[in-house]
Order: C-alpha cells, then sequence, then structure tokens
C-alpha cells in the first residue's frame, strides 16, 4: 500500500499501485506516486475494448484500458515481448493502430502498456 499525498491539497490517499494515475479522492487533481502530476493535455476515455495483436510471431490477447487522440493503455494477457520505445500495431475495431510504447508495467500473468499514437 502506497501513501499518495496531492501535489494542490496536500491530503494524503492511498493505492495498492504507485504509477497509475489516480483523482486525489478530496480534490480531484490527477497525479501519481511514481511520476507526479499528469501532463496529459487530452482526457482520455476509459473503455475496454478486447483485440487481439502480434508480436515477434506469437499472438496476444489484449483490451484497451482507456484512449485518447493521443494514446492509449492496453492491458495484454500473458508475457508480451514489448519494451519501451519499440512500436506495434494495434487493430482496434475498423481502425489499425501504430502506436510507440512509452511505458510497460509487469503484473503477474498480463502487462499494462501505455502507448503513443504515431497514425
Amino acid at each position: 500500500m502506497f501513501t499518495l499525498t496531492c501535489p494542490r491539497c496536500q491530503k494524503n490517499s492511498y493505492s495498492s499501485n504507485e504509477v497509475f494515475f489516480q483523482a486525489c479522492p478530496y480534490c480531484g487533481f490527477k497525479f501519481s506516486r511514481k511520476y507526479g502530476s499528469d501532463r496529459r493535455l487530452k482526457e482520455r476515455i476509459k473503455q475496454e475494448i478486447p483485440l487481439g495483436f502480434s508480436c515477434q510471431e506469437q499472438h496476444f490477447e489484449a483490451s484497451t484500458i482507456d484512449y485518447s487522440e493521443k494514446g492509449l493503455a492496453i492491458r495484454i494477457f500473458g508475457d508480451p515481448p514489448v519494451a519501451v520505445g519499440d512500436t506495434i500495431d494495434l487493430p482496434i475495431g475498423d481502425i489499425q493502430i501504430r502506436a510507440k510504447v512509452i511505458w510497460v508495467n509487469k503484473v503477474s500473468d498480463k502487462s499494462m502498456v501505455g502507448l503513443q499514437r504515431l497514425n
């Protein structure tokens, strides 16, 4: 359990994860213990969309966590060989998205991956 001190109101809250951006329960300011204030310029839309993709000749099942005009976060089931700086192609519905891996957080049998859209 991590203590999170809000940079805006200075009140403490708690989280089981120091990486993901949480909204302060007191003032609503978005921040993470590890990365500080949320620097995103565009609001992300939380929506889970199932998808499958191939990486290094292996197929992986995944789903979106959230997305915006410039990026998205996905949950990948299994242990995908993706690393920061890699470029991957994702079919989401009728759209093919090319994205650069910005961060990877591996948790037991799945990985959370932050992506920057390139197209």
